[in-house]
């Protein structure tokens, strides 16, 4: 059938569904009854041809005027439906495959245009049959012909045919319904429009991240999944990887361009979702002939896939031994002498973009938090059995050797390094050297207040059993004035080492300034990963706070924690509260995201690093020392004043609360947790 009959059945469908006069009733009814009127003869009047047709055949004029429309749209749907060919032509004394549509693109544009018009007009009346025409006009648009526009001279013309097309495309986007199911041999409409315009798959990935960063309390693990819409967009990047590469490479880009947290994790989110979804495609809902049919992990990750086996492994130290070793081209030196190294380094790398072994890594983050707890565990300090708390699990046994190679705080720092400044060999050494003190630092601390344990209780343990004196000594929970001042160190010694460098902003390197300081301060958080158990809440929260704020709470008038212990000790837990009290909206919210994306660290790493319960015991540990912050941050946020946003914070709040609750495995019995979410229920 030639364009100008599509584009006049078109017209014949919309004129009978037009506008109705403002007095007339049901418009569908009235339309059907215009359609029934051009049946019979207007000039014979009380004489209803059709109508006494149908009443001897028992059908009613509504039935018959629904069965000329159901009809006519099925005609379209098959015209459609058959313009598309796929036939083998001779090209040059060559046999070439040909496949495409029989409308021209510069055709196409008004066809669209007129279906757009007709399916609002249905209003999703026909159901399947609405769907089968805007599915087999956006794929005849998708598979138009281009060959002609290469004849046009006129760029105005071909400019205005552009404009036509774009428009007509976005009212049929917005047609497109949220929920749908894959058939096999069938290209989602979602993924035809992106072909069709590259645009509408950039404003896709605008909108979720949109949303993302104005509500700082969702969960993308769980709304990817839950939320439909949100859903058949990741479906369909993995039905094409030619668009989730293109969907990285502009996430990256805009990461490059502002350095925003937000848009890295959106982009390892979206990783993540797509290597699980080829894994298992029926657990998203994909048939298992589609499924089947799905392509192996190279086609996504074309660039660095080998790097790619080992990031998505078990997180190990072997593994992270191995992840060294891609690093930094080379078996590392045992004792982490960075200059006996042999091959090229990890600062040879010249480029970031996203087809770099840096951009790959990064959609990676629990391994930089894995090599922080590397920095903290050494062999002389640090045994595998003081990682365990035999007050809370006498299962929990952290699967470490202690391979030198891996657990010395160079080798880690030198990967940590790279993370955070892959443009500079000379400022990657200085940054492994200051990671390197601020864990000799923390172990120097470790010693001399157990020291001091054992001088002022040195009375009470002759009395007990040797066999429990080296577990008591082990057990002892590093007070907030421990990692207060530990905190205060950190800072004074990044201040020599870098001068007031924020973030080390210089002229080259601004655009990794914001998530290099977001990464700097979260490194202390490896100790809470490391060995939770020896740190109380309030230590615990101080190191939380630091990490989401960059704040260093400082307790004066404290000389000699072994003098006035009982005092010094609850004027330090009053003055870390009343920091956290007093923070600002920006801060609490910042607060509650570090908790939960520590425990969300803590629960990743768990799977490869324990079995399963002592993987539940290792996140019920970190949820337990993190309550404590994380309470008094929601409090803070309840006692703030909100505008109407604040009202849907307070819902996404609430249930990223109950989430992180019941993450892995509820042990809270928690009165002030209780208390906060009735509190917050009451607030929306």
């Amino acid at each position: 059938m030639p364009n100008f009959q599509i584009s006049s059945l078109f017209a014949v469908l919309a004129s009978n569904l037009r506008t109705p006069h403002p007095t007339a009733g049901d418009e569908v009814t009235l339309s059907l009854s215009n359609l029934n009127r051009s049946l019979n003869p207007t000039d014979v009047p009380r004489v209803r041809i059709l109508d006494t047709a149908l009443s001897l055949m028992h059908f009613t004029v509504p039935q018959v005027h629904d069965s000329v429309i159901e009809f006519t749209l099925k005609s379209l749907v098959t015209v459609l439906s058959s313009s598309i060919e796929c036939k083998v032509v001779r090209v040059n004394k060559q046999l070439d495959l040909r496949v495409g549509g029989l409308i021209l693109k510069s055709d196409c544009a008004n066809v669209m245009e007129e279906c757009a018009r007709v399916l609002e007009k249905l209003d999703g009346q026909k159901g399947d049959l609405c769907y089968s025409l805007l599915y087999n006009v956006i794929r005849v648009a998708a598979l138009a012909p281009c060959f002609p526009y290469a004849m046009l001279s006129d760029s105005i013309l071909d400019a205005k045919c552009c404009d036509l097309r774009t428009t007509a495309l976005e009212n049929l986007v917005r047609l497109i319904p949220k929920q749908f199911t894959f058939k096999n041999g069938e290209i989602p409409l979602r993924l035809l429009s992106w072909h069709l315009d590259p645009m509408i798959l950039k404003q896709d990935v605008a909108q979720v991240l949109q949303e993302f960063i104005t509500r700082p309390f969702l969960s993308l693990q769980t709304e990817i999944y839950d939320r439909i819409d949100w859903r058949s967009k990741i479906i369909c990047l993995v039905m094409s990887p030619s668009m989730f590469i293109e969907t990285r490479a502009l996430l990256h880009k805009w990461f490059l361009m502002t350095g925003l947290a937000s848009l890295m994790e959106l982009q390892s989110e979206i990783v993540g979702h797509v290597l699980d979804i080829i894994s298992r495609p029926m657990w998203w809902g994909i048939s298992i002939e589609v499924g089947s049919k799905l392509p192996f992990s190279f086609a996504y990750f074309p660039y660095q896939h080998q790097l790619l086996r080992t990031l998505a492994g078990p997180i190990s130290q072997e593994y992270f031994k191995h992840l060294l070793q891609k690093v930094s081209g080379s078996v590392s030196v045992p004792g982490g002498d960075l200059h006996k190294s042999s091959g090229k380094t990890a600062t040879d790398i010249n480029s970031v973009d996203h087809k770099s072994m840096w951009a790959m890594v990064m959609n990676f983050p629990c391994w930089f938090f894995f090599a922080s707890m590397m920095i903290f565990c050494n062999n002389s300090n640090i045994t595998v059995d003081s990682l365990c708390s035999e007050s809370l699990s006498g299962y929990l046994k952290p699967c470490m050797t202690h391979d030198p190679e891996v657990t010395c705080p160079a080798e880690a720092g030198k990967f940590m390094a790279w993370i955070l400044y892959p443009m500079s060999e000379s400022t990657q050494c200085l940054l492994v050297d200051y990671l390197v003190k601020i864990s000799d630092l923390w172990l120097q601390k470790c010693a001399s207040l157990n020291k001091c344990h054992e001088v002022t209780s040195v009375d009470e343990e002759a009395k007990k059993p040797k066999s429990h004196v080296k577990n008591e000594i082990a057990l002892y929970e590093l007070d907030s004035c421990a990692v207060s001042l530990w905190l205060k160190e950190i800072r004074d010694l990044y201040t020599k080492h870098f001068g007031e460098k924020v973030g080390f902003s210089t002229s080259n390197t601004k655009r990794f300034s914001i998530h290099q300081n977001l990464l700097l301060r979260r490194i202390p958080l490896g100790i809470l990963l490391l060995h939770p158990c020896h740190l109380n809440a309030e230590g615990c929260s101080l190191l939380l706070h630091y990490a989401a704020t960059g704040t260093v709470q400082e307790f004066s008038g404290i000389q000699n924690p072994r003098q006035g212990r009982k005092r010094w000790k609850h004027n330090s837990i009053r003055s870390s509260l009343c920091c956290i009290q007093q923070c600002s909206k920006a801060e609490a919210i910042a607060g509650c995201r570090t908790v939960f994306d520590i425990t969300d660290v803590a629960d990743s790493i768990s799977y490869s690093m324990f079995n399963e319960e002592e993987g539940l015991n290792f996140v019920c540990q970190v949820k337990m020392k993190t309550c404590n912050y994380l309470l008094q941050c929601v409090k803070r946020l309840l006692d703030i004043k909100h505008d109407e946003d604040g009202l849907q914070m307070r819902r996404d709040l609430l249930s990223r609360v109950v989430r992180w609750r019941r993450q892995r495995k509820d042990v809270f019995q928690n009165k002030d947790l209780d208390s906060v979410c009735d509190a917050l229920s009451l607030s929306v």
